[in-house]
């Protein structure tokens, strides 16, 4: 082979190395632009720092891409397979093109997604009573959500395009099953108690200083909602601090959601008073008892017709939510000073409980040391 011959496969070689260090050099430089970009649009408030490092690198990934397409095309030109890469990169253009534009389409959407989420939650954040650091931990998973979204269908048309159908199937798959996990660990334990504070402190049925009632058993004031748990300050001096996943499973009652509340007692009296005798003592009794008022007027009930007893009921209203145990001791006492004026007995549970089997058995109440019976009239 002639000098000439080889001189110019290897000016070829040459130029092919030149020109890699220098799209080399000008991709370094494009890196670096893009990053100045990304602090400059997070600094001016533009970009969140979550959104300017994703932004960030997508553009580096382009950048690098690109270069590795010139890097081959140049490859290939030098070894004069130029015709065989232009019928090549046609033909995948054409058989790809509406992979392309749904790739590209994926990618504007979720961009056009995250800014309208930002939109929503700063607006969100202006009105609503939430903390704003549960703003914006909400706005984080949202948009961390969007994120995961268009990559996984971005990456899903790449491996299509790549003829691993069977792989994108199965990422889909897995992503699918990720997400199922993720609920179904949300819906226990510390994520599913924090989701149940975030949804206590959005629905709001009570507030700081409320009187409240959670189950069947924590009654007092409530002192602070956070994300974890609700402190409750009980009437006897007591901290508690309730799981906020058992509060949204129990009921709630709240005292102080109304400028009026009922006050009510149940009382139960042998057959032979009459009837009118005791609603006449139960209205003296709530007229007068501390913490009721007189309007609106108290009123009383008729609960249950049982063999040996009837029982009464007695309502009021009271504009003391946070005084409820006195108001209901001070009805109490009011009851039995009236009761025990008039020489009537109120009959304890225990007490109907003996009085209904003594009937059951013999057909009458016995009279017995200490209590007080009496013959059923309706038998």
């Amino acid at each position: 082979m002639s000098m000439n011959g080889m001189l110019g496969p290897l000016q070829d070689y040459l130029v092919l190395v030149v020109t890699v260090v220098i799209a080399f050099v000008v991709a370094k430089l494009l890196v670096r632009l893009v990053a100045k970009a990304a602090n400059k649009l997070q600094l001016t408030g533009r970009f969140t720092p979550d959104l300017a490092e994703f932004v960030g690198t997508i553009l580096r990934t382009a950048v690098w891409l690109a270069l590795g397409l010139f890097v081959l095309t140049q490859i290939l030109l030098v070894f004069g397979l130029q015709d065989i890469l232009m019928r090549s990169v046609l033909s995948f253009l054409a058989e790809n093109a509406a992979r392309i534009g749904v790739m590209i389409l994926l990618a504007v959407v979720g961009y056009v997604a995250i800014r309208i989420l930002g939109i929503v939650f700063a607006e969100y954040k202006r009105r609503t009573k939430l903390q704003p650091i549960t703003v914006d931990l909400l706005y984080s998973l949202a948009r961390y959500l969007v994120y995961a979204l268009v990559v996984v269908l971005v990456f899903t048309n790449i491996l299509v395009m790549a003829g691993l159908q069977t792989l994108a199937g199965t990422l889909v798959t897995l992503f699918a099953v990720l997400i199922g996990l993720v609920v179904s660990f949300a819906a226990t334990g510390s994520i599913g108690n924090a989701l149940s504070g975030l949804v206590i402190m959005s629905w709001r049925p009570y507030g700081e200083g409320d009187r409240v009632e959670i189950g069947n058993g924590t009654y007092g004031d409530v002192m602070e909602v956070d994300v974890m748990f609700t402190k409750i300050r009980t009437i006897k001096d007591e901290i508690i601090h309730i799981p906020n996943s058992q509060v949204l499973g129990n009921k709630i009652i709240n005292y102080s959601a109304l400028p009026k509340v009922i006050v009510h007692q149940e009382v139960t009296i042998g057959y032979e008073v009459s009837r009118k005798r005791v609603e006449q003592l139960l209205l003296e009794a709530a007229k007068g008892s501390e913490g009721l008022l007189p309007e609106p007027e108290p009123f009383v009930l008729v609960r249950n017709l049982y063999n040996s007893f009837v029982a009464y009921e007695v309502n009021a209203y009271t504009d003391r939510p946070s005084e409820l145990v006195r108001t209901y001791s001070s009805l109490m006492k009011s009851i039995l000073d009236r009761f025990e004026r008039a020489g009537i007995e109120v009959l304890s549970p225990e007490h109907v409980t003996v009085h209904r089997s003594g009937l059951d058995q013999r057909g009458r109440a016995s009279r017995a040391a200490g209590t007080h019976g009496s013959e059923n009239p309706r038998k």
